[in-house]
């Protein structure tokens, strides 16, 4: 839980958001990681990534995006893993008031 909690406050540090941002970002054209938004249950933290996808819904460029943002901060965080892509913190095409 105190990892978790770390890892969470790394990402909402200005610096280290633009450096995930730039591995995100770099995975397309037209996917732009706009914010990163964590939650912490127990030991496992949840992150979601948000981001313009211009006129496309957009799915596999955030899932491309999230993985290459995932990538680079398992380099600085090497003992977490990665569990899932998607944990249905997304609400891929589910109705859910997170998204308001």
């Amino acid at each position: 839980a105190m990892r978790a909690a770390h890892v969470k406050e790394w990402l909402e540090d200005e610096d280290n958001f633009f450096y995930i941002k730039r591995s995100f970002d770099s995975t397309s054209r037209f996917a732009k990681l706009e914010s990163i938004k964590c939650c912490v249950v127990g030991r496992y933290l949840y992150i979601r990534f948000c981001s313009k996808t211009g006129d496309a819904m957009g799915m596999n460029m955030l899932s491309k995006g999230s993985e290459r943002a995932l990538i680079e901060l398992q380099k600085e965080f090497p003992d977490a893993q990665i569990m899932s892509l998607s944990g249905n913190y997304c609400t891929d095409k589910k109705p859910s008031a997170i998204n308001w």
